[in-house]
């Protein structure tokens, strides 16, 4: 009996994963407040990153009120990923990320591996898993990844995913892992978010 029971508490961590805690509706709203963009005093330049995935794509990035514009990809909505290639819920994950970008293929997937991979092994990594989107180091992308830390008080549990809608605002924030069914509400809402607002 005592086996069965630490079976399936191992069981629960696994599925559970690398994630230390979802975010409810409420923390979320609250984290979407803190990302805005500050426009009390419009002296103050905006935040910009440039990110280059494995294939050297560069991706250049702005801070926008409630999100962040992203120079290639405007018009589309993204999904922005933190993951890392020793996390279990991450890597279940992947072929569900790898069927939504072949469903739509407007969405933009944007993945930074943060548990260290260097550019030639998240080569590899990419290619073994068959991966579509974009991957990014975790070397070559540290100053936006604390960015987001800072901005959304973001601890580091992973998979960690910001859904921006097609103006780059976010529009939901989640830790943990996702099936296709729950990434497809994810890039739902992206889409309603923008058709409420030409309303």
């Amino acid at each position: 009996m005592y086996k069965i029971i630490i079976s399936l508490l191992l069981l629960l961590l696994l599925l559970s994963g690398c994630e230390k805690k979802e975010k409810n509706v409420d923390e979320t709203k609250k984290t979407e407040q803190k990302l805005k963009h500050s426009t009390e005093n419009n002296s103050t330049k905006a935040i910009t990153f440039t990110l280059q995935t494995i294939d050297n794509k560069k991706l250049h990035l702005t801070e926008i009120d409630n999100g962040l514009e992203i120079q290639e990809l405007k018009n589309r909505p993204v999904f922005l990923l933190f993951f890392g290639h020793q996390c279990p819920p991450c890597m279940r994950e992947i072929p569900e990320l790898i069927k939504i970008s072949k469903t739509h293929k407007d969405l933009a997937i944007i993945a930074i591996e943060v548990q260290g991979l260097d550019k030639t092994q998240l080569q590899n990594f990419a290619k073994q898993k068959g991966i579509n989107y974009n991957l990014i180091t975790l070397d070559s992308s540290l100053k936006f990844v604390n960015y987001i830390q800072a901005k959304a008080e973001w601890n580091g549990a992973i998979p960690f995913l910001l859904g921006l809608n097609k103006e780059g605002k976010v529009v939901i924030i989640h830790v943990g892992g996702l099936l296709t069914s729950q990434l497809e509400q994810v890039y739902n809402e992206s889409i309603k978010e923008v058709k409420n607002n030409k309303k």
